[in-house]
């Protein structure tokens, strides 16, 4: 099979492959240099320009709900575009992929926002309940106030991993909200959890697992600081697994009584994406050991799906070089580019 593989119904944007050198397509490798090394220095020395001029905006998620986001202009007056960036779970508007995203749109010309999902970035203080990944609602909600704000040309949205599911998520559920996008790019989406969940338990993932937890654990505990009634500040200390939070905090702190029904309200599968606003392109790498690729087959048949397959790249890694530059920044910059042609 060829290096990378499009297997959606149409292609709209020439894609540029992805090869990285041969010391760099280990997985491991890949997905850790994402956010260390080279990448975290490359990406310090490209964003610190724009460092200064950033503002931070507070958005209405809606019902009381408030999110915080970082907001760049390329200059005095805003830009004829947009772009918008989630995180992905327990990542931040700090976190190395979305610096490095944002200093490649603020280098090319477009305006850039990097949005705080609930609890991330050290809005714990902002909203009483607890982040869960089907609060889909408040995202859409404070896209909408930021565009009410700005009269840009177009918008386009930009997520990473579970922020890439939030992101095709409003694609697929803005039809009656006062949301306008040019597209959505989405770099290796969470399809449905449970499918992670299980990778995420196993004894050759154990590395990713007891990161997740540790980050997890952290983020409650930063919450307690703000909301110290609830009840989970005893338990924290005894989990070990993905599996111990989940099975304990989902069913107390969310609607939900059984972890499947969770999962599934957050999926992107079947026919979730059956209709969109916008066009959307999916990016997943064959050798992602957190987002299981098998995931891009379970798409709708939607022609507005664009899905890119890479042998290569890790979860949210695609490093193309030793200077840790990421073929994403170069893919989405071409979809940006290639709509505005």
């Amino acid at each position: 099979m060829s290096q990378s593989a499009e297997i959606s119904k149409k292609r709209n944007v020439p894609l540029t492959p992805f090869v990285p050198p041969f010391g760099l397509k280990n997985a491991h490798f890949q997905t850790i240099l994402s956010s260390q090394g080279p990448r975290k220095r490359n990406r310090d020395k490209r964003f610190s320009r724009f460092q200064s001029k950033q503002r931070s905006l507070m958005l209405n998620g809606g019902s009381g709900v408030r999110l915080e986001g970082y907001y760049n202009r390329v200059k005095e007056s805003i830009a004829d575009r947009l772009v918008i960036l989630i995180h992905g779970w327990e990542g931040s508007h700090e976190s190395t992929y979305m610096k490095s995203m944002a200093a490649t749109m603020l280098q090319n010309g477009y305006d850039v926002f990097r949005l705080n999902m609930r609890d991330h970035g050290e809005t714990h203080h902002l909203n009483r309940e607890v982040f869960n990944s089907t609060m889909i609602e408040e995202v859409m909600c404070a896209i909408e106030d930021l565009q009410a704000r700005f009269d840009y040309r177009s918008t386009s949205l930009i997520g990473f991993s579970l922020g890439g599911n939030f992101s095709l998520r409003v694609a697929a559920n803005a039809h009656d909200k006062n949301i306008e996008l040019e597209q959505v790019i989405a770099f290796c989406p969470v399809v449905h959890a449970a499918q992670s969940n299980v990778v995420l338990n196993e004894k050759r993932n154990s590395l990713y697992g007891k990161y997740f937890v540790k980050k997890w654990r952290t983020s409650l505990r930063k919450k307690l600081e703000h909301w110290p009634e609830f009840e989970f500040g005893d338990e924290l200390e005894r989990f070990k697994t993905l599996d111990e939070m989940n099975n304990a905090l989902i069913p107390k702190y969310t609607g939900f009584t059984e972890l499947s029904s969770y999962f599934d309200a957050y999926a992107i599968d079947g026919d979730k994406l059956a209709k969109t606003i916008c066009p959307c392109y999916l990016h997943f790498a064959r050798d992602d050991m957190i987002i299981p690729v098998e995931g891009a087959s379970m798409m709708a048949d939607n022609t507005d799906l664009h899905v890119t397959i890479t042998d290569h790249g890790g979860h949210c890694g695609f490093i193309m070089n030793w200077q840790g530059d990421s073929w994403q920044d170069v893919r989405a910059l071409e979809i940006i580019q290639h709509s505005s042609s």
